[in-house]
């Protein structure tokens, strides 16, 4: 009997509303669903729940009801365990999403019968570094954007890889972007799109004030380092997938490299990267 996890945006309306019905579908495939105590409470299905570390931990799949977001956050909680991520889009972009919601039974029947591959993704992991604390390090699926507050001035941001210097960039921010990340805020940016597969890390300057700004593209094995030098301007802020953030203080340096862990995403249908990177993108400019 499998074990499978169910992840809602709770949020979305229809994400919660399809809660119920993919349990007692998984009941019918001899599957044993579990959610989290505090979704099986709003959803009326307590004798399903589980603590947060049972679910991502003992899962032998999760399927994720929402958007890309909703994919990355359960991203980073499950990859510690290598916990795959079966993605039932209900959102609007849906890059990661194997299926969309009125194909979720046919899609979660074809992981079941193992018709399925698995794409693991590159993830970030970032450590600051201060003279004043112990290092602290946080986890990324898409990207680590280390940006100025609304009232603090334009800042130089510089950089080195490897510990070699590269450049400095005086702009609004830096973005380090995985290739999974490349099609979101780095995309929005003027960075490159890069596919998922490749091996490799882009970094992407927000708003450079100069007509020479580029991105650079790095191997995933080095190690970035980010000095931001903003005195008393005002803040700085590092966050990871737009979701969590944290405040930096004047002379820490921000570490990023590639994770020990990868984000693992099932894929059921056949549809290439460019197939989706056109329906998602160019198509919807024309």
């Amino acid at each position: 009997m499998k074990t499978v996890g169910i992840v809602p945006n709770y949020d979305k309306e229809a994400a919660m509303g399809m809660v119920k019905d993919l349990v007692m579908f998984l009941k019918t495939k001899n599957c044993k669903p579990v959610l989290t105590y505090n979704i099986a409470e709003l959803t009326g299905l307590s004798e399903y729940g589980v603590t947060k570390f049972e679910l991502y931990s003992k899962s032998d799949f999760i399927v994720v009801l929402g958007g890309d977001g909703t994919l990355l956050d359960t991203g980073r909680k499950a990859s510690k365990y290598g916990t795959p991520l079966l993605g039932i889009n209900m959102g609007t972009m849906g890059f990661l999403a194997s299926a969309d919601g009125g194909d979720a039974n046919e899609t979660i029947e074809k992981v079941l019968k193992e018709e399925y591959k698995l794409e693991k993704r590159l993830m970030l992991e970032s450590e600051i570094s201060s003279d004043s604390d112990m290092p602290k390090t946080y986890t990324a699926v898409n990207d680590v954007c280390i940006t100025r507050g609304v009232f603090t001035k334009i800042t130089d941001y510089g950089i080195y890889v490897n510990d070699e210097y590269v450049a400095t960039f005086r702009a609004d921010g830096i973005i380090i972007s995985t290739p999974t990340g490349s099609t979101a805020y780095n995309l929005s940016a003027g960075g490159p799109v890069l596919k998922p597969d490749i091996s490799c890390i882009v970094l992407t300057p927000i708003c450079a004030h100069s007509l020479h700004s580029r991105s650079i593209v790095v191997s995933a094995d080095d190690v970035i380092r980010v000095e931001a030098s903003f005195g008393s301007n005002g803040d700085i802020i590092m966050s990871m997938d737009g979701q969590t953030s944290v405040i930096l203080n004047n002379g820490d340096s921000i570490r990023i490299r590639k994770s020990a862990h990868t984000v693992n995403i099932i894929k059921t249908n056949n549809v290439g990267f460019y197939d989706i990177l056109r329906k998602k993108l160019i198509s919807k400019g024309e």
